[in-house]
């Protein structure tokens, strides 16, 4: 169901106008915040280190943002950050 979803909601993104995507109900995340792969639940440690969400962790969770009623998801960018950054807008390098 998950990689349906996955499959779903990237050809919805090539597909969509200007006017469409308006009418979209989206759910922003930070990736590293969101959802871990690695199946835990603890809530990080340190916020201002990396915390270890992943884009399976975020896959894993289509259901839960579907569930919510959301149907477009908005994620933060992914290139490696200056620290203490870990939400992907004080990227280092954004090639």
């Amino acid at each position: 169901m998950k990689s349906l979803i996955s499959a779903a909601l990237a050809g919805l993104a090539a597909a969509k106008t200007t006017e469409e995507w308006k009418k979209r109900s989206v759910y922003q995340l930070l990736t590293d915040r969101f959802g871990r792969s690695d199946g835990l639940t603890t809530q990080c440690a340190d916020l201002s280190k990396y915390c270890g969400g992943t884009f399976n962790g975020i896959r894993d969770h289509l259901d839960y943002i579907q569930g919510m009623g959301f149907d477009a998801i908005w994620i933060s960018p992914i290139p490696h950050n200056a620290e203490p950054d870990y939400h992907g807008y004080g990227a280092l390098n954004w090639e």
